[in-house]
């Protein structure tokens, strides 16, 4: 976790702003008369909200989407309406036509707490019935905490109606506080599922263990109710390191796993480089030793910050192999490996999404194609943010 660097939305060396600004002596479209891109087509920067002026703290930031089974999107983010804090919601936002356009569809309320919802939403579609839930069942997970941070829950919210109404299931961890990225306060973040042999895993960052600032962590649910004691996944022996973040990706033509996460402390980089480990199972990542993500061409880039990562199988192969797809908020560019993930092997390609801090990626059906999804909320560190604001890209996946 780390929340409070990289300040500027850059578009080629340049600073990003909501459609209808002046940028650089020029005037871009209006929010309130936007030119929406074809359904189904390829486009970048597509505006889905633009905040109200009156938006507090990074106004939007964190963005977050799913494919639903009808092919439709949904996308949620951080969302700093200045409602009081037990109001305080997850926005949801759905496309029917590739993500061209956008409408608001529903929020997620605390149901539990009385803090309000606010940190690191994420959706997830249940791949199996799984205690009383049926298969395909929609799932969101995000921190909770009051306006005062002093503590915080990771929840875990269900819906079985393709997300428009949501349920509380279960806390999934607690932190003590403050919720902070203070080394020693009892903080908890970034929720990601993945599903395995007949469980759920939830991997999150923990700063409760005293012998570290901060570590990756599992824990497993067969019920979505109760949810077992925390694992190491990432836990480096110097205190002061900070590995966060984490995604995991399922590299299907070779059976096993890659996870992703930033290392604030690591030796590669200043900031937070990525960092990423490949094990052969999803709860294996503890006895693999991590390994620095930097593009095998003579630049040498890093993608500095909040990782995301996918697998997908490649464009046109036959022989089942695919491509490993990952991102930092530092670069516009993506990251691609081939299938064995080797450490020489990520290169860097434009896709020509601006960079966001935790900029997500997910492959979509979109056309009869699938396509990569990009999803941006903002950047942090701004002072004031007045160009946050949420967008998204849909591409072809790069070769």
């Amino acid at each position: 976790m780390s929340r409070d660097v990289d300040c500027v939305i850059p578009i080629g060396g340049k600073t990003a702003l909501p459609r209808g600004l002046y940028f650089w002596g020029q005037i871009l479209r209006s929010p309130l008369e936007p030119r929406a891109p074809a359904p189904f087509s390829n486009f970048n920067d597509n505006t889905v909200f633009v905040p109200a002026s009156n938006y507090t703290s990074w106004r939007t930031i964190y963005a977050r989407t799913l494919q639903l089974a009808d092919k439709s999107l949904i996308i949620s983010w951080e969302d700093y309406d200045p409602v009081p804090g037990p109001q305080q919601y997850f926005p949801i936002y759905k496309s029917d036509d590739g993500g061209a356009t956008w409408y608001n569809f529903t929020r997620v309320y605390d149901q539990v707490n009385g803090w309000g919802l606010r940190y690191q939403p994420y959706f997830y579609t249940l791949e199996q019935k799984l205690g009383a839930y049926p298969a395909g069942t929609i799932l969101l997970s995000g921190v909770s905490t009051p306006s005062d941070l002093s503590q915080a829950y990771i929840e875990l919210y269900a819906s079985t109606d393709n997300a428009k109404t949501w349920k509380f299931v279960s806390h999934i961890a607690y932190g003590a506080g403050p919720e902070t990225v203070t080394n020693g306060d009892k903080a908890v973040w970034e929720p990601f599922f993945y599903f395995y042999n007949g469980q759920l895993i939830c991997y999150y960052s923990d700063q409760r263990d005293p012998a570290h600032a901060q570590k990756l962590v599992t824990v497993t649910t067969k019920d979505l109710k109760t949810w077992t004691s925390p694992v190491n996944a990432v836990a480096q022996p110097d205190y002061g390191d900070r590995p966060g973040m984490a995604t995991v990706a399922y590299i299907k033509s070779t059976g096993k796993y890659i996870m992703t996460f930033e290392y604030c402390g690591g030796p590669s980089a200043s900031g937070c480089p990525a960092y990423y480990k490949v094990a052969s199972s999803p709860l294996g990542f503890g006895s693999v030793d991590p390994q620095p993500i930097i593009s095998n061409d003579s630049s040498k880039l890093i993608p500095n910050g909040s990782p995301y990562v996918v697998w997908t199988p490649k464009p046109g192969a036959t022989d089942g192999s695919g491509i490993i797809i990952m991102n930092g908020n530092s670069r516009e560019e993506v990251f691609v490996n081939d299938d064995s993930a080797g450490v020489n092997g990520w290169r860097a390609v434009n896709v020509g999404q601006w960079s966001a801090y935790s900029r997500s990626l997910r492959i979509i059906s979109s056309g009869g194609k699938n396509m990569l999804l990009l999803a941006n909320g903002g950047n942090m560190g701004c002072n004031p943010c007045t160009n946050n604001f949420v967008a998204v890209g849909v591409v072809d996946i790069p070769s």
